[in-house]
């Protein structure tokens, strides 16, 4: 069985939805995460004037602390902008079907794949932002990461995606 990324984004869920069958802690974290994304006002409206088609494809699960800081910040931005849509498919499928589409190798979640109306890739971010995969020592910097330093991170590199919408 093969699905391509209309069919994966069909058959994903809500983000609501997604972290709804989290444990309490896990829910408790994405709400605290969602207050840490103070994102700058320029770049609020520049999501909130973008006048496309966005959607967000997102593979990943609410146990997974990346997901809980990044996939939030996709939902912020997806509040701001009636034009943007999201659907969460599992960590499972987008091993299986995501991955092989989107040419990952090392497969990583989450993966958030931005795509255009007609389901092009305009681009993929795997589990954090590039500038903390870029850190030579994570480990020094782990501790700010989990306490969401790096979101507006994510925002910008997600926003620079949504750039290349034609």
């Amino acid at each position: 069985m093969e699905m391509n990324i209309k069919e994966l984004f069909e058959v994903g869920v809500s983000f609501e939805s997604a972290v709804g069958v989290g444990t309490k802690e896990e829910r408790a974290r994405v709400v605290k995460n969602t207050s840490r994304i103070n994102l700058p006002n320029d770049l609020v409206e520049e999501v909130k004037k973008f006048d496309k088609e966005i959607n967000f494809l997102v593979s990943g699960e609410i146990f997974c602390p990346d997901f809980q800081l990044n996939v939030s910040v996709v939902k912020r931005l997806c509040d701001l902008n009636q034009n943007f849509n999201m659907s969460v498919i599992s960590i499972t499928r987008g091993k299986k079907f995501l991955a092989p589409i989107l040419k990952i190798e090392n497969y990583k979640a989450p993966t958030i794949a931005v795509l255009d109306k007609d389901m092009n890739v305009l681009g993929v971010f795997e589990e954090t932002p590039k500038v903390v995969s870029a850190i030579g020592n994570f480990e020094e910097s782990k501790l700010n990461y989990f306490k969401g330093e790096y979101l507006i991170d994510t925002a910008k590199e997600i926003v620079d995606y949504i750039k290349k919408c034609n």
